[in-house]
C-alpha cells in the first residue's frame, strides 16, 4: 500500500513516463497525443501549451530599474495559477539556412558586387557571435484538465491576465515582453529541430499533412538514434548532457540564467515551478519547527542525563528553530507565493571532448554565482524530457523559492531588431546578434542621426542610405547635401548630384506639376501647395510676414497661374475639361487656340516643357495693376529677371534617379534661403508623385540644424515632418549636436518634430549633449547613454519605436563598402 503524501510532498513526486521501459527512439517522449490548438496531453490528465516571450531591456539600465522589473516579474509569477516553466534556449538551425535569411539576397542586377561586399562585412561581424543560433525565451504552461475541451478553455481564460502582465513589465516607456501562443506547427518544428539536430533535415511539420496522411506525430519527431548513459547521451552522432542546479547561494544575482546560457552551443536552460498550496507549506514548515524542537528537547535530556543542568541545546538548531519561527510568521504575514523548483542545464556539442569542454565551463560559471552544478545521474532520458518544452516534471531536485526569489532567476537581458526584410546596422554590444532593423515598421518613419565630429556620423548616414539602395530597388533616396559631402558617394551608385550653382547650370524650376489623372479637387489642392510656398518664398524675400492683403493677391494670382495651366494641360492631351464631380470655372473656358502636340511626350516631358515658371507669377502680379501687387512683383524680380534668376528656368536635370543629391554648398549667401524653400518646395513635390506610384521615398538632410535656423524653412520642414508619412515618405535628419538644435528659436519646432520621431541613431555625445538626450528622451534608460559618452567610432545607441539597443557598426577598413563610404579620409574601421 503507498504511503500517504501530504499536499506538499505530492509537489516532489516525479511525472510518471508514458513508457516505463524505453525499447525503442519512439519511446522516449512523454507526450500521449497533440492537439490543433497546440496544446500536448500528458500522462495523468496534464494538458500543456507553450508561448513565446519577447525580450525586454534589462541588462541595459539602472539598478533601480532592474529592481523595479524584478519586482514587477514577481508579481507576475504571483499571478501564473498553474505549475509552468520558463526556458533560454539556444536553439541549433542550419548554418547556410542562418545566413540565406540574414545576408543581403541577390537581385540579378549591376549591383549584387556590393550585395556581396555587405555580405562579407556581416559574416566578419557575426565571426564571434552565436553563428546559426538563435536565443529565444519560452513559458509553458501545464494544466490538469477533464479533457482537451476542458483544457482549451482553462487557458483561453488564464492567458490574457499572464499576457498582460508580462507587457505590464515595461517601464518608462519601454516596451514590455509580449506573449505569442505557439501554434502546433510551430511547436512540433521546435523539438523536431532540436531531436533531428546534426541531420541536416529541413522537414516542415504540418499537423494538417500528417493528419490526412496518416502519420503518427512520435514517429516524426523522433530522431534516428539516442542512447543513454549515467551522465549524458549521444542522439544523432551529437553528444549531450542535462544538469542541475544542485547548491544555490544565500545571495541571487539576476543574471544567472543569461550567464549559464551565454555558451556558444546549442542549449536549454529550463526553470521548473511547482505552485505550493499554502496551507500545505505551512503545515510542512511546522512539522519541520516541531522536528527541530524534538532534538533541541532531546539534547536538552541528554545534557541532563550527564549532569549539565544548565546547558542548552546546540547553537545551530536554536537557529534553525529561530528561522522556522521567523518564516512562519512572515508566511502568515506576506501575501507571497512559494514554488518547488528546479533549474535544468540542457547541452550539446559535436565531440565527448567538446562537451566536457562546455560542461567545464558551466560550472565555472555557475562557481562565480556560488552555485553547484551536478548531472543528472542515470536520469538523463527523463532530464531531456523535463528540459524541452513539454511542460512534463520527470526530473525533480527542488528549492523552495518564493516568488520574490523566483524572479530573481530573469530570463530577460536585452531587446533584438531583427526585422524581417530590415537593413544592417551592425551587431548588439549586449547580446552580440546582428541587428536589422526596419524603419518602414514604425507608427512614426521619421528620424534623427546625432553624433559629434569624430563619431562616425557620417559614415554611418552613407551606410544606411546604399542599404536601403541595395535592400529596396524600388524606393527613392533623396539627400539634402549642404557641404558636398554625398556627392563621391551617389556617382559612385551611378546617383545623380544636382548642384544649386548657376556656374554648373543645374536647373529646378519649383513650379513643376504633375497634372495627370488629377481632378478639379485634386487641381485645389496643389493651388492651395503652391499658394502657401510662393506665400513663403515671398516672405523670404520681403524679410517679414506678409500681410493679409498681400497674401490675396498671391493667392489669386496662383490659383490663374494654375488654372489656367490645368486646362491647357488637359487641352494638349486631348482630355475633356470637365471632370467627375466639378465644373472648370468660367474664366478657364475663355477662347485659346487649339493647341496639339507636335510630338508625343512623355508625362515627365510634360510637366518640364509646359508648368509655370516663376516668371508667370512675377507676371500675374503685374497683371493685378495695384501698388500693392507691384511692390511684391519688384520683390521678385531679381530672383526673376535679374542676377540670381537661377530658378526661373525650365528642369533640366534628371530627378528620376533612383538616388539623387542637392548640393547647396555652392550657393550664395543671397540664394541660400530662397535656394533651400525651392529645394524643399521640388522635393515636396518628387515625394508626393513617388506616393501616387505607390513609391517610398527616403529624404536624408544633413547639416539639419541650418534649415531649422532659417524661420521660413524651418516651418516648411515642419510641416513636410508631420505630413510625409502620409506619402510613404520618410526623413532622416542629420546633424552633430543637440545644442545646435537646442536654441531658444528652435526649442518649440524641435519639440513637435521629435514627438513625431520614432527612430534615433546616437554616435557619441559629449557630455552636454547627452544631458539634453536624456531630457528629450525619457524613455531610453540613463544607463544606456553610457553607450554614447564618448563612444568609439561606429558604436552608440539604434532606438527604433520602444526598443533601444546599443549597435557596434564598426566594419574592416579593407572592404568596398568602407572605401565608397569613407571618401572623406576619415570614418571607422577596424
Amino acid at each position: 500500500m503507498a504511503a500517504i503524501r501530504t499536499k506538499y510532498e505530492q509537489t516532489k513526486v516525479y511525472d510518471p513516463p508514458v513508457k516505463s521501459e524505453v525499447n525503442s527512439v519512439q519511446d522516449i517522449f512523454s507526450v500521449e497525443a497533440i492537439e490543433e490548438s497546440g496544446i500536448f496531453i500528458l500522462p495523468e490528465h496534464r494538458y500543456s501549451k507553450t508561448y513565446k516571450l519577447s525580450d525586454i531591456n534589462f541588462a541595459g539600465i539602472t539598478d533601480e530599474e532592474q529592481k523595479t522589473i524584478i519586482v514587477s516579474f514577481s508579481k507576475v509569477l504571483k499571478g501564473v495559477p498553474c505549475r509552468f516553466s520558463y526556458s533560454i534556449a539556444n536553439e541549433h538551425v542550419d548554418e547556410k539556412n542562418f545566413h540565406e535569411k540574414i545576408l543581403y539576397k541577390k537581385r540579378g542586377d549591376p549591383d549584387d558586387a556590393l550585395r556581396d561586399s555587405y555580405n562579407q562585412i556581416i559574416r566578419e561581424k557575426l565571426s564571434d557571435a552565436k553563428q546559426g543560433l538563435y536565443q529565444t525565451i519560452y513559458l509553458t504552461l501545464t494544466i490538469t484538465a477533464d479533457g482537451a475541451k476542458d483544457a482549451r478553455a482553462t487557458f483561453m481564460s488564464i492567458e490574457g491576465a499572464i499576457r498582460s502582465a508580462f507587457i505590464g513589465l515595461g517601464l518608462n516607456g519601454m516596451q514590455g515582453s509580449s506573449m505569442k501562443a505557439l501554434s502546433i506547427d510551430e511547436r512540433m518544428q521546435l523539438i523536431y529541430n532540436f531531436t533531428h539536430t546534426g541531420l541536416g533535415s529541413e522537414y516542415k511539420f504540418s499537423f494538417h499533412k500528417a493528419i490526412t496522411r496518416g502519420l503518427d506525430f512520435i514517429n516524426i519527431l523522433s530522431c534516428a538514434a539516442i542512447e543513454f548513459d549515467n551522465e549524458s547521451f549521444v542522439m544523432n552522432g551529437i553528444y549531450g548532457k542535462v544538469m542541475y542546479i544542485d547548491n544555490y547561494p544565500k545571495t541571487l544575482e539576476s543574471d544567472i540564467l543569461t550567464s549559464m546560457s551565454k555558451i556558444n552551443c546549442t542549449s536549454y536552460v529550463t526553470v521548473n515551478n511547482e505552485l505550493l498550496d499554502i496551507s500545505g507549506y505551512k503545515q510542512e514548515i511546522a512539522r519541520k519547527y516541531m522536528a527541530v524542537g524534538m532534538k533541541i528537547e532531546g539534547e536538552k535530556q541528554r545534557n541532563r542525563n550527564n549532569n549539565d543542568y544548565l546547558a542548552d541545546a546546540s547553537q545551530k538548531l536554536l537557529n534553525e528553530k529561530e528561522k522556522l519561527d521567523r518564516f512562519m510568521k512572515e508566511l502568515d504575514s506576506l501575501d507571497d507565493h512559494y514554488f518547488n523548483t528546479t533549474i535544468l542545464v540542457l547541452f550539446l556539442a559535436d565531440t565527448k571532448e567538446e562537451l566536457s569542454q562546455i560542461e567545464e565551463k558551466l560550472k565555472n560559471t555557475a562557481s562565480l554565482k556560488s552555485l553547484t552544478l551536478k548531472s543528472c545521474f542515470s536520469m538523463q532520458k527523463e532530464a531531456l524530457n523535463s528540459v524541452l518544452i513539454y511542460g512534463i516534471q520527470e526530473f525533480k531536485r527542488v528549492v523552495n523559492l518564493s516568488s520574490s526569489c523566483l524572479a530573481m532567476f530573469m530570463p530577460f537581458k536585452t531587446q533584438e531588431l531583427n526585422d524581417e526584410n530590415g537593413i544592417y546596422y551592425g551587431i548588439n554590444q549586449l547580446s552580440q546578434n546582428a541587428i536589422f532593423a526596419d524603419k518602414k515598421l514604425l507608427k512614426n518613419h521619421n528620424g534623427m542621426i546625432l553624433g559629434q565630429s569624430g563619431s562616425g556620423k557620417s559614415v554611418f548616414s552613407k551606410s544606411e542610405m546604399i542599404s536601403l539602395y541595395l535592400n529596396n530597388p524600388a524606393d527613392q533616396i533623396l539627400i539634402v547635401d549642404p557641404q558636398s559631402e554625398y556627392g563621391p558617394v551617389v556617382v559612385k551608385m551611378h546617383g545623380t548630384v544636382i548642384c544649386f550653382d548657376s556656374k554648373k547650370e543645374f536647373y529646378l524650376n519649383p513650379m513643376d506639376v504633375d497634372f495627370e489623372g488629377v481632378d478639379y479637387a485634386g487641381l485645389r489642392e496643389i493651388i492651395s501647395e503652391k499658394a502657401d510656398f510662393i506665400l513663403t518664398l515671398i516672405s523670404s524675400l520681403l524679410k517679414r510676414d506678409m500681410e493679409a492683403e498681400e497674401q490675396g493677391i498671391v493667392d489669386r494670382v496662383i490659383d490663374k497661374v494654375y488654372s489656367a495651366n490645368y486646362s491647357m494641360r488637359k487641352r494638349l492631351n486631348g482630355e475633356n475639361e470637365k471632370s467627375v464631380e466639378y465644373e472648370v470655372p468660367e474664366f478657364m473656358k475663355m477662347e485659346v487656340p487649339e493647341l496639339s502636340l507636335s510630338e508625343n511626350l512623355s508625362t515627365e516631358e510634360q510637366v518640364r516643357a509646359y508648368s509655370p515658371t516663376l516668371q508667370d507669377v512675377y507676371q500675374g502680379l503685374l497683371d493685378e495693376g495695384t501698388d500693392l501687387s507691384d511692390h511684391l512683383a519688384a520683390a521678385m524680380e531679381i530672383f526673376v529677371n535679374g542676377s540670381l534668376n537661377l530658378f526661373n528656368h525650365r528642369t533640366n536635370v534628371d530627378l528620376s534617379n533612383r538616388l539623387v543629391a542637392f548640393d547647396i554648398a555652392g550657393l550664395k549667401d543671397n540664394l541660400r534661403v530662397t535656394s533651400m524653400l525651392i529645394m524643399m518646395e521640388t522635393l515636396r513635390g518628387k515625394i508626393r508623385k513617388n506616393a501616387k506610384l505607390d513609391r517610398w521615398t527616403h529624404l536624408y538632410i544633413d547639416e539639419f540644424h541650418e534649415l531649422l535656423s532659417v524661420d521660413q524653412v524651418a516651418n516648411f520642414v515642419l510641416k513636410l515632418w508631420k505630413e510625409i508619412r502620409k506619402m510613404k515618405g520618410i526623413i532622416t535628419g542629420i546633424t552633430q549636436n543637440m545644442s545646435d538644435l537646442l536654441n531658444d528659436e528652435n526649442a518649440g519646432k524641435l519639440s513637435a518634430i521629435l514627438s513625431n520621431t520614432e527612430y534615433f541613431a546616437l554616435l557619441s555625445q559629449s557630455s552636454v549633449d547627452k544631458r539634453k538626450l536624456m531630457e528629450f528622451l525619457p524613455n531610453i534608460s540613463p544607463a544606456m547613454f553610457n553607450f554614447v559618452d564618448n563612444a568609439e567610432s561606429g558604436t552608440g545607441l539604434l532606438k527604433m519605436g520602444s526598443i533601444t539597443v546599443p549597435f557596434d557598426m564598426r566594419m574592416s577598413k579593407g572592404s568596398e563598402i568602407y572605401e565608397i563610404v569613407n571618401t572623406d579620409g576619415g570614418g571607422y574601421g577596424v
